[in-house]
């Protein structure tokens, strides 16, 4: 994993490469690159649990449909 960071006029970013792909990812203003990362971490995965419990839904309406 190689780990830069970018600092423009309006935003900062942590410039991630890793042997899946590249990741560039806004910085939060007034923290550490880690305490941000972490953050953004946390955001990424509430996101993703709610995309999970809107697929299970998805899922069981189709096997709702199938058995009505």
């Amino acid at each position: 994993m190689k780990v830069t960071t970018l600092v423009g006029a309006a935003a900062a970013y942590a410039c991630i490469t890793t042997d899946d792909g590249v990741y560039d990812v806004r910085l939060n203003p007034g923290r550490s690159v880690p305490k941000s990362l972490r953050e953004t971490a946390a955001e990424v995965r509430e996101k993703a649990a709610r995309l999970i419990r809107q697929a299970e839904t998805y899922e069981a309406a189709a096997t709702h449909l199938e058995n009505v």
